[in-house]
């Protein structure tokens, strides 16, 4: 069984403004709103290629039950702890240009946070528990780690996904996969990645840190897999028109590790995560079985040496 955290999930407003004017009455259009959150995203990415998947993290009031409502439509189970206040409605604006405000959720208490460790104790060694994003108001960066920790105490295989801190301190709980992009790896050491070499260096960092396997995504320039044990692959992107790029990195990890469980197979799997990420990138929402098959054929994965 596949499990998503998502502790500080939340619902995207997408809306459209002609002729925006600051500080004046403007009217949107019709307003989109979907559901969001790294952990859900990667949700409904599996659902979309026919994996189950259970999300967990916390909810509140009107717009937590707007979250709850729209996975069970997607036939997506969960069992978000339910706390005070509301979860936060960020606004995606197209003007011009485009204007991203996010919002805050209401704070978690203790009580809470000790309801959300409860849940993971039905996790057990046949299950995979992806740990992305990040920390709602209330919680501490040592909660975080201590959910690696408990993964790890159940037996359960971890994936995880969030901000250079998060990451680093989770690595010595031996994550299956870590998926930093370019930037995000040099952010993790301090340093500025000018070449491919100076990616194998620090992804291997990971690794001796205690990652089993790094995927690093480099936006149009692909991706590049450091595995186990020791080998190397690169992976091009699909060509496409891109309608949002939100959720593309989610698309491409929930993929890799999807196909790595069912075929052992590392070229395969990353084949199948570009073509994920990409599909994405060229959808409104999460990428499609269908389109993900379609793009296979533009993607070409070739063994490297770094």
């Amino acid at each position: 069984m596949y499990y998503t955290i998502t502790l500080n999930p939340a619902i995207d407003m997408l809306t459209k403004v002609e002729n925006f004017e600051l500080g004046k009455l403007n009217r949107t259009g019709e307003s989109n709103y979907v559901v969001g959150g790294k952990g859900i995203n990667i949700s409904l990415l599996l659902k979309n290629i026919g994996k189950e998947s259970k999300a967990l993290g916390f909810v509140a009031g009107f717009t937590g039950d707007f979250i709850k409502e729209e996975l069970t439509k997607q036939g997506i189970k969960s069992n978000f702890i339910e706390t005070e206040g509301f979860t936060r409605i960020n606004i995606k604006l197209t003007t011009d240009t485009e204007t991203e405000i996010n919002s805050q959720s209401s704070k978690v208490n203790r009580t809470n946070i000790l309801d959300f460790f409860s849940s993971l104790d039905e996790l057990t060694s046949e299950d995979t528990v992806f740990l992305s994003g990040n920390i709602i108001p209330g919680m501490e960066d040592d909660d975080f780690v201590h959910i690696a920790k408990k993964v790890k105490e159940q037996g359960a295989n971890l994936v995880v996904d969030s901000n250079k801190d998060m990451v680093l301190h989770t690595l010595k709980y031996h994550p299956f996969i870590v998926k930093p992009n370019e930037f995000e790896l040099g952010e993790m050491f301090d340093v500025h990645l000018q070449s491919l070499e100076d990616i194998a260096i620090y992804a291997k960092k990971l690794q001796e840190m205690g990652a089993q396997n790094v995927l690093v995504s480099r936006g149009s320039k692909g991706a590049i897999l450091f595995t186990h044990s020791g080998e190397i692959f690169s992976a091009n992107i699909a060509k496409g028109k891109v309608v949002s790029t939100i959720a593309a990195g989610d698309s491409m990890l929930a993929m890799f590790v999807a196909k790595y469980d069912e075929t052992k197979d590392f070229p395969l799997s990353l084949q199948y995560a570009s073509a994920a990420g990409g599909a994405t990138s060229f959808s409104a929402g999460v990428g499609k079985q269908e389109l993900i098959n379609e793009l296979l054929v533009q993607i070409n994965v070739e063994k490297i040496s770094l």
